[in-house]
């Protein structure tokens, strides 16, 4: 239990600094704790849940983009946690995401998958981050 809450802590974090990073990923111009947590939760879900799926499904695209496909499954968990945060009444918004989809969206998505994934590399070399197991 405490690892689950380590990494949603981690990954609240990591799409916090994200999006004062990288502008086309926003929580809106006041974003809650709350609405950042929850988002998180939906990351870990998809993460576990869906990721896996889309991986095994992309596999031979993979094979002959020698993992670039990689991204393109990370950025469409990001546009999927986006339109479950609008259900949920969050604000979390990708480019013009869940508004609209266009080619600055997926840029946006495919551009804030990198940025997601390096801000989430270094905060999980944090010493507070690291849980025994």
């Amino acid at each position: 239990m405490i690892e689950f809450a380590v990494e949603t802590v981690g990954t609240a974090l990591a799409l916090w600094v994200t999006s004062l990073v990288y502008s086309d990923i926003s929580f809106g111009k006041h974003p809650e704790v709350w609405g950042v947590v929850v988002v998180a939760v939906v990351v870990g879900l998809a993460n576990a849940l869906v990721k896996p799926v889309l991986k095994v499904l992309s596999f031979p695209l993979s094979v002959m983009t020698l993992g670039l496909s990689g991204l393109l499954v990370n950025g469409v968990v990001l546009l999927g946690v986006a339109y479950v945060a609008e259900k949920l009444k969050i604000t979390f918004v990708i480019g013009h995401f869940p508004h609209t989809i266009d080619t600055t969206t997926i840029a946006a998505a495919l551009i804030g998958a990198v940025v997601l994934s390096v801000v989430s590399l270094g905060i999980g070399l944090l010493p507070f981050m690291k849980t025994s197991r």
